[in-house]
């Protein structure tokens, strides 16, 4: 498993959220969460509740 810094982990958190919320997420932030997901499974799974709960 890869380790992330504490703000990078923070500004993941805070897309997530945003997407979560039904807020813009611009295409790079979505890109940076897509390549973070496939590494990480803690990001993986906070981002695919996220997908879950917006449908």
């Amino acid at each position: 498993m890869r380790v992330i810094t504490t703000e990078t982990r923070r500004r993941l958190e805070n897309i997530i959220s945003r997407l979560n919320n039904y807020e813009q997420v611009s295409l790079t932030e979505r890109i940076e969460l897509s390549k973070y997901s496939k590494h990480i499974p803690f990001i993986a799974v906070k981002l695919n509740q996220a997908l879950k709960k917006r449908n």
